[in-house]
């Protein structure tokens, strides 16, 4: 294990409009130094997450419906190769196939990345955020019309849609459970009320909270420490929409939940990564799951409190409820949501770009010093 935390770093160069970070930033470190710019690098809104496993696995984030995954603004990375040289990784050169693998080819596969240089997106027109959540009813028609809004708009607006329920405990009816939305809308208020209102008017929201300010003042209020607690996950790709099958299926599965001290709030989640991730060819980056609208997750969560019954049930439950949804979901999953279970896993992260990852770990690792258990070396 290579602790790189205290290469926190972050390094502008308005000029240019780059931005060349240290392989133990953090979301927030680069957010503290950009923050007061007209420039951002497309990031996740978790503030302790690395940039650099966020990178190397894809990078989702509010701005990729709108400015492309992380990797996809990467420039040039140094990395230490398992020879001990450095070198520098960028789309032309000696290395440009081992710098297709860097984007979205997971973390830790071909060496120990010291550095990356992302080209900048320009953030300085306002933006609009919504966070709204509706009553207890409706909630198919709702989720359904959530994805339409978001696939009417795959470019100006990014949400993450998910249905929750209202308290802790199991024995949930319908009425516990209600649709909510977080999401950013690329433009003014005038115009995000406009794009919102066939989901505002389909049923009167409990509570909606839409406001335009600054990109970095709606990146602070989107900011999350979720999940809380201990928990388990599944993730996998849907293509267009979620069919209303699919919909009943996930609705009669968070029905199901065995129960624990925490209100499970993701147990059933849409993350849209369409829009300008779609205009990227499958085989341009090692990311290669450019054929989708969505990454659905599922999750279980508990605390130390929970006695480890109360566990081994959310767990089964978990991959029960995996299995159910498989038919209305792609057969991928998403490398930066991990999965030990995973089936196939190797396909599954990595799909028609697996066989050329494989040459380019040989071809640079060929002695497999970096090897763990899902690591390409291991498929």
């Amino acid at each position: 294990l290579i602790d790189v935390k205290a290469m926190n770093r972050v390094e502008l160069n308005e000029k240019d409009h780059t931005c060349t970070i240290a392989a133990g930033a953090s979301n927030q470190d680069m957010a503290n130094a950009l923050s007061n710019t007209a420039f951002a690098v497309p990031s996740g809104r978790c503030p302790t997450v690395g940039a650099a496993g966020l990178v190397l696995g894809g990078g989702w984030g509010f701005a990729a419906t709108h400015a492309g995954l992380t990797c996809d603004n990467l420039k040039s990375t140094e990395i230490v190769l398992p020879n001990q040289k450095l070198v520098l990784a960028e789309d032309k050169g000696d290395y440009q196939d081992l710098f297709w693998g860097l984007r979205g080819g997971g973390g830790g596969n071909f060496g120990i990345n010291t550095a990356f240089t992302f080209d900048l997106i320009d953030v300085s027109h306002n933006v609009t955020i919504f966070n709204i959540l509706w009553p207890a009813t409706q909630q198919l028609e709702l989720f359904s019309a959530l994805q339409d809004l978001q696939l009417n708009h795959p470019t100006t607006i990014s949400t993450r849609s998910k249905i929750v329920p209202s308290r802790a405990g199991t024995g949930y009816k319908m009425a516990d459970l209600q649709v909510t939305t977080l999401g950013l809308f690329f433009g003014g208020l005038d115009q995000a009320m406009k794009a919102l209102e066939p989901v505002l008017k389909m049923l009167t929201p409990e509570r909606q909270d839409i406001r335009e300010m600054r990109y970095w003042q709606a990146r602070d209020y989107m900011n999350t420490d979720d999940p809380n607690g201990m928990y388990d996950l599944r993730s996998a790709y849907v293509a267009e929409k979620m069919s209303p099958e699919g919909i009943e299926m996930m609705l009669r599965w968070i029905l199901k939940w065995p129960g624990g001290s925490l209100i499970p709030e993701n147990m059933g989640i849409l993350f849209a990564i369409g829009g300008k991730v779609r205009d990227v060819p499958i085989h341009a980056t090692a990311y290669p799951h450019r054929n989708a609208n969505y990454i659905f997750e599922m999750e279980a969560a508990w605390t130390p409190i929970d006695k480890p019954e109360v566990v081994r049930r959310q767990q089964e439950w978990l991959s029960e409820y995996y299995e159910a949804m498989r038919p209305f979901l792609l057969p991928q999953a998403y490398i930066n949501f991990p999965n030990r279970a995973q089936p196939n896993w190797a396909h599954a992260y990595y799909g028609e770009n697996l066989g050329r990852l494989k040459s380019i770990q040989k071809k640079y690792d060929p002695h497999k010093h970096f090897k763990f258990e899902q690591s390409i070396s291991q498929a």
